[in-house]
């Protein structure tokens, strides 16, 4: 749907069936399960069962074309199925990163499965969510609701020592909360190899959110780049939708200051957000994909 028509008509909702999938990037809440309570959730309200087996085969075998399934909940890895969703979604030709607490990357059972699964062929990414980076406590109360540094921590150490593939570590950056955590996340992922990507996005007006200015995609860009030199800030992005800046609806920005790491930096859950053509989100149960940000209003 062009942007003119969005405009005409601003109630009503953009819905595309599965085999008309316009979407790069696809959000899956595979499950509502989640064993935090976050205060930034944009899925705060916990009342769909569990994405069955059967419906994902056939919204996997029916898109279109190939795409990036992020698999997100509540907590995707509390999902009883988790290992035959990534399964699936493998032998259908899609990638699948897991957008996680890393609450569950302790369970060593469920590690050594997840590892099996890699034995196997199936590949996946994992994620991180990291929002206090490596030292800041009060930030992890703050947004996750606790301190669960030492969790975190955990978490990561155990993804290191199962080397079971590509990492992405996240932190929602907050105005005068935990800034900080830029340079103690680029320090962990210089340090690391099996970190592949870094995601830093802003706030959001979703959840129980506190009341500050959210940052600006070139307020992000200012926090970041003096951590790179020139060349290695410049835009680059291999493998992950985005909307680049000459598309005039830029509210994300990539750039890999080595052939191994790639950042992301994104505007998350605002107006410009809104007008992104490369990511969407599956309705649990109606089976329809709407764009990411338009699905949380």
């Amino acid at each position: 749907m062009c942007e003119t028509n969005r405009e005409q008509q601003p109630d009503r909702k953009i819905e595309y069936a599965i085999n008309k999938n316009p979407y790069e990037s696809l959000v899956v809440d595979i499950t509502d399960r989640c064993n935090m309570t976050c205060n930034f959730c944009y899925n705060p309200v916990r009342s769909t069962s569990d994405m069955l087996l059967d419906d994902f085969k056939y919204f996997c075998a029916n898109l279109p074309s190939p795409v990036l399934l992020k698999f997100c909940g509540g907590e995707p890895t509390l999902h009883p199925n988790i290992l035959d969703l990534i399964r699936i979604a493998h032998q259908n030709g899609h990638r699948v990163h897991i957008v996680s607490n890393g609450t569950r990357y302790t369970d060593q059972i469920f590690m050594n499965s997840l590892k099996e699964l890699t034995r196997s062929g199936t590949a996946f990414a994992l994620g991180l969510s990291m929002d206090g980076g490596c030292a800041n406590k009060h930030a992890y109360e703050v947004i996750s609701g606790y301190d669960c540094l030492q969790q975190k921590l955990e978490a990561f150490n155990s993804l290191v020592l199962y080397k079971l593939g590509r990492v992405g570590l996240s932190a929602i950056i907050i105005r005068g909360l935990n800034e900080d955590v830029v340079p103690q996340l680029v320090a962990l992922a210089k340090q690391n190899t099996i970190v592949r990507y870094l995601h830093f996005r802003s706030a959001g007006k979703v959840g129980r959110w506190i009341d500050t200015e959210p940052y600006s995609i070139n307020e992000l860009k200012g926090l970041v780049k003096h951590y790179f030199n020139e060349d290695e800030f410049k835009p680059k992005c291999v493998q992950e939708p985005h909307c680049p800046p000459e598309s005039g609806n830029e509210c994300c920005y990539r750039f890999r200051p080595t052939d191994r790491l790639q950042i992301s930096l994104i505007e998350f859950n605002s107006q410009r957000s809104t007008r992104c053509q490369k990511r969407g989100r599956l309705i649990n149960k109606s089976y329809k994909i709407q764009p990411f940000f338009d699905s949380m209003k």
